[in-house]
């Protein structure tokens, strides 16, 4: 206990010492990196089918002119347009990624209409690599059928264009560097154009190291939105931190009976201990504290209360509740480092948090119940045992607690207690056959009422009833052995389509953007998920068979 202490000290620590890292990292020019900006170069390539033969061939030496010109620390990315457009390569310093890409594009398309998207993702890739003040575009395309001139865009553009037929607008394209503050060159100077990235000094002004942006190693950039979703991640772990350190201090290590009679004992009168040093728990229970006040304003806290009882957690409810919290805004901060869009990962997150907390109870609810319809015969037969011996039902059950069986022990205990209060032991009996939904148990009191009030072998009902439920279980074993094949082809048809459809998004993203972005792609996503739960509560009556 106390390693288990010491570890969860020092995770109490580090949380601590990385938010304040990260708040640091945010707040003040004194924690910024000394390294700039990255510097990026993005050539937009156009693979129109023209008719020169040799279009494509000149552009690519172009491009690779340009980039071999380019400082060794500039990234070069390459985005393909023509009738659409796409990311071949994102911005990276190996030329030879960047040969093996030129050499890969084919032509494509019959026009070259798509350089203005073409050019906004361009100044979008830019963006999220933090590079929108130290980044140039590259424009080498014909204008095939490009009558209309492009808009602005904020970042300076540079141009190579040339003419074939009369369907080319090779004008305009320059054009576009005239607007963006770019320069124009023919394809065989691409090479000059590279001068638009200095060399950087080798030992840079002190006051620019100041001036720089935070910056990581090559290819990931600390931009404030990551600040943010690490620092939720930081205060989720501390926080759960604080309140496993608030769960293992000295004073609840006391075996809960002896602290329950402490209550009754002279220690009662003695005044209550000083608090801990700066109040150890102080932030865990003022946390817990404001937790309650909200369970207690929805009235969530009995419910919840009930359900940790039946599964046998004596964790209070508004601690369970905050662990929940912790749980949400931690899913919902990695879900938004990995989407990318803190709308989805906050939605998602938080779903995916608290179902998970709630199967989770709901899973350990049914396993405590399943261990006590497994204990139930046994525990009967040492019962039945006692009885004939000439103990009492009372005092068999004692015997069955004193064996320390959980879950069976426990709740015979509590069951036991209630009637030294004066509850009646059938009573007590129904209410331990309630809290674990145990119809075994139901049929016991009801034959412990029968047999109180016609007399008989008390013993002797146990046993038969022991052999029942043996009978029972050794069907339902049998049923469940002989069902298992229908069982795994459910899981497997249910979890097929989801498997299938996530490996989709995740490898051709644009492929399955339809299903998200238009009317009948949605409607179809509903269709789908609808059949998908008709389908899960069909094979699940066909599998489930009752004994």
């Amino acid at each position: 206990m106390r390693a288990a202490l010491a570890v969860v000290r020092g995770l109490t620590l580090a949380c601590a010492c990385g938010l304040l890292a990260v708040l640091g990292t945010s707040l003040g020019p004194a924690a910024a990196w000394a390294a700039g900006p990255p510097r990026v170069a993005i050539i937009l390539f156009d693979t129109n089918s023209s008719p020169a033969r040799d279009q494509m061939t000149q552009e690519r030496r172009a491009a690779l002119a340009y980039a071999g010109a380019l400082p060794p620390d500039v990234r070069v990315g390459l985005i393909a347009f023509g009738d659409t457009w796409h990311s071949v390569l994102d911005p990276t310093t190996s030329r030879a990624r960047l040969a093996t890409a030129l050499a890969a594009l084919k032509p494509a398309g019959l026009t070259s209409k798509a350089l203005p998207a073409a050019l906004d993702g361009a100044v979008a890739t830019a963006g999220r690599l933090g590079a929108s003040s130290s980044s140039r575009l590259l424009v080498i395309s014909d204008g095939e059928f490009l009558s209309a001139l492009t808009a602005a865009v904020p970042v300076p553009t540079d141009a190579i264009g040339w003419y074939y037929d009369r369907d080319d607008f090779a004008g305009n394209v320059r054009k576009i560097a005239l607007v963006n503050g770019g320069h124009v060159a023919d394809l065989g100077h691409a090479a000059g154009l590279a001068g638009a990235f200095p060399a950087l000094h080798p030992h840079p002004h002190p006051s620019a190291r100041h001036r720089a942006t935070p910056q990581a190693a090559p290819g990931f950039t600390l931009t404030t939105s990551l600040v943010e979703v690490l620092g939720l991640v930081f205060v989720a772990s501390f926080f759960l931190a604080l309140i496993l350190l608030r769960s293992l201090r000295r004073g609840d290590r006391k075996p809960k009976l002896a602290g329950q009679l402490d209550r009754y004992g002279p220690k009662a009168a003695a005044p209550a201990s000083p608090a801990a040093p700066d109040g150890e728990g102080k932030v865990a229970r003022t946390a817990v504290g404001l937790m309650s006040q909200v369970l207690s304003a929805r009235e969530g806290e009995p419910r919840l209360a009930q359900r940790l009882d039946h599964a046998g957690i004596g964790r209070p409810p508004a601690e369970w509740a905050l662990l929940g919290v912790c749980v949400c805004i931690g899913l919902s901060a990695a879900l938004t480092v990995i989407f990318g869009n803190v709308l989805v990962g906050v939605v998602i997150g938080v779903l995916a948090g608290w179902l998970g907390m709630r199967l989770a109870l709901s899973m350990k609810i049914s396993k405590r119940r399943s261990a006590f319809d497994e204990q139930l015969p046994n525990v009967l037969q040492m019962v039945a045992g006692s009885i004939q011996t000439g103990l009492s039902l009372a005092q068999g059950l004692d015997t069955v607690v004193r064996e320390d069986t959980q879950p069976a022990a426990g709740e015979f205990a509590r069951a036991l207690s209630e009637t030294r209060l004066g509850v009646d032991l059938a009573d007590a009996l129904d209410s331990v056959a309630y809290r674990l939904d145990s119809a075994d148990l139901r049929w016991v009191v009801m034959a412990i009422r029968i047999q109180r009030e016609t007399g008989g072998n008390l013993a002797e009902v146990l046993r038969n009833t022991v052999a029942t439920m043996r009978e029972r279980a050794f069907l339902r074993r049998q049923v469940r052995s002989l069902s298992a094949e229908g069982r795994l082809s459910a899981y497997v048809l249910l979890a097929l389509p989801l498997v299938v459809g996530g490996w989709l998004f995740y490898s051709n993203p644009k492929y399955m953007q339809p299903l998200y972005t238009s009317v009948f792609g949605v409607g179809m996503l509903a269709i789908a998920l609808v059949l998908i739960v008709i389908g899960a509560f069909w094979m699940r009556n066909l599998i489930n068979v009752k004994v």
